[in-house]
């Protein structure tokens, strides 16, 4: 009993139908998946897109009811992409890779986070960090360089937000 109890505890995912052949189904399983660093993505990437909710509902030019909309997490990049970001927090572009590699984790399970997928995150924190004067050398690890990008992009985010609440933003 205590074999099942521990195999409980793994909360194993169900295999994926890895393809047919002669009739047959063969399964793929998907136990070597790293959901720490998956689920660590997903977060970030989730968390991201509720500061750029706030961001596009305070700003002066959103229409008023805008979050009706249901635009998807690319439209709202589309949207801020017309803004004017300084230097070097030019974030839409950023983000809209961030998008990218998401997707391509989601309809990849198995795929496994590189630095080669993170080198465009990985140069954006990397140009932010020296624009700070910091005396840390850049993040290299996957997840080090997400909570450095998703730390950067919602402190952006977060000032503008509590510029326009202060100084005239929608109120709720």
């Amino acid at each position: 009993m205590a074999g099942v109890r521990t195999y409980m505890k793994k909360y194993p995912l169900p295999p994926l139908v890895g393809g047919f052949d002669n009739g047959k189904v063969t399964w793929q399983s998907i136990e070597s998946v790293n959901y720490d660093e998956l689920g660590y993505l997903l977060s970030c990437h989730l968390i991201i897109e509720h500061y750029l909710d706030n961001f596009l509902a305070t700003y002066p030019a959103a229409p008023f009811g805008w979050g009706a909309a249901k635009l998807t997490f690319s439209q709202k990049v589309a949207l801020i992409s017309e803004l004017s970001f300084p230097e070097p927090y030019n974030i839409p572009p950023v983000i809209k890779y961030l998008n990218k590699l998401r997707n391509r984790f989601s309809h990849n399970i198995n795929k496994s986070l590189t630095g080669a997928d993170l080198l465009p995150i990985s140069r954006f924190v990397d140009k932010c960090m020296a624009e700070g004067e910091r005396n840390e050398d850049p993040p290299k690890e996957p997840r080090e360089v997400l909570h450095f990008f998703t730390l950067i992009v919602c402190s952006y985010f977060a000032s503008a937000i509590s510029q326009q609440a202060q100084y005239g933003g929608p109120q709720s």
